[in-house]
């Protein structure tokens, strides 16, 4: 009886501790709280992981002149050299021929933030900026080399500020040369102007440059001035010889006048932001190479200029050598007609003495 008893107990014992063994062996259902999931997370990177470059800033470059002139072939040099000089970090698409659109659209388009870098006269500025005006006039500077000496003046500098409000940031200063009209028609002195159709840049400055000489002033897209000429839309328009020269407007125009009236200064812009994605560091390589190709640019045109005479005489040109009084008589007209104190002339005229 014992011994029975004792074989139950035993066999009692092995099949406990049989169903226990096959409890720990079967794992409790995993459960999931809200916050977790299934898919793997990304693994931070290791302090051997090199960070993911940085893109690069990019603009759009837009100006009047086309891709044969000196304008687009040294500014282009001084563009290849800033993407070089700072490892790609910054770089440029041309477009030249005002591809993207007028000097007003571009303008427009830029301060609204798009990424673009815009030449302007100082009279484009002149309509946003009013002191800029003055010095765009006739014959306020007397050599374009003035333009850099006023470029670096605290005159200039002062007027970042109102710029900068208008979220204008100027990257680089130059001139483009003597501006001189052809026409259909001859020009010896201001008041042959009279009575026709003229076209120039679409500032206040400019276009009142030709009321007051009694012209009627329009605008255009540069590309389109030859078949405006052609057909007698307009009978006048006015740049440097560089860009007359080769935009072949000769061929519609039998008179060109040298009447010098603008040294044409320019400046390259941006909007605030897009500056601001540009270190320190590389905005100094970028105004250094635009200064370099400033200067460059002023120094082929001047050098040209006699040679570039000499191709519209040879190309059947009738060249004359106006009045220049003539045009200077009207500058105080301009003046009045923009409500500006004159007294920003001399202003002007002390800042560039200052910095020559």
């Amino acid at each position: 009886m014992k011994k029975t008893l004792a074989i139950i107990l035993a066999l009692a014992m092995v099949f406990s501790l049989v169903a226990c063994g096959k409890k720990a062996e079967t794992p409790a259902p995993a459960t999931t709280t809200p916050s977790q999931s299934s898919t793997p997370s990304t693994p931070k990177p290791s302090a051997s992981t090199p960070a993911p470059a940085a893109e690069p800033v990019t603009f759009k470059v837009t100006y009047s002149e086309n891709e044969t002139s000196l304008f687009h072939t040294t500014m282009k040099k001084g563009y290849d050299k800033i993407t070089e000089q700072t490892d790609g970090r910054v770089v440029f698409e041309l477009y030249p021929s005002n591809q993207l659109g007028s000097i007003t659209d571009t303008l427009e388009q830029m301060r609204a933030g798009a990424p673009m870098i815009c030449y302007m006269g100082f009279d484009n500025l002149g309509d946003i900026v009013s002191d800029f005006a003055p010095a765009s006039f006739p014959y306020t500077f007397n050599s374009c080399y003035e333009v850099f000496a006023l470029a670096k003046s605290q005159w200039m500098a002062d007027l970042q500020d109102d710029l900068g409000a208008a979220n204008i940031y100027s990257l680089g200063f130059g001139s483009s040369g003597y501006r001189h009209f052809i026409s259909t028609f001859e020009i010896k002195s201001a008041k042959d102007c009279a009575g026709h159709i003229m076209r120039m840049g679409p500032s206040s400055a400019a276009q009142g440059f030709i009321t007051a000489m009694g012209g009627t002033p329009t605008t255009s897209s540069w590309a389109d001035n030859y078949s405006l000429l052609q057909t007698g839309v307009i009978e006048s328009c006015e740049a440097a010889l560089d860009l007359l020269l080769s935009s072949s407007l000769y061929e519609v125009c039998d008179y060109l006048a040298l009447s010098g009236h603008f040294v044409t200064p320019f400046v390259a812009v941006t909007n605030v932001d897009m500056a601001g994605k540009i270190s320190d560091a590389d905005m100094e390589i970028v105004k250094a190479c635009h200064a370099e190709a400033a200067s460059e640019l002023v120094d082929q045109i001047m050098a040209n200029e006699d040679a570039n005479v000499k191709a519209f005489k040879d190309a059947g040109t009738t060249v004359t050598e106006p009045d220049k009084a003539s045009f200077a008589a009207v500058v105080p007209d301009l003046y009045k007609m923009l409500n500006l104190d004159p007294s920003i002339y001399d202003d002007i005229r002390a800042a560039v003495d200052a910095n020559k």
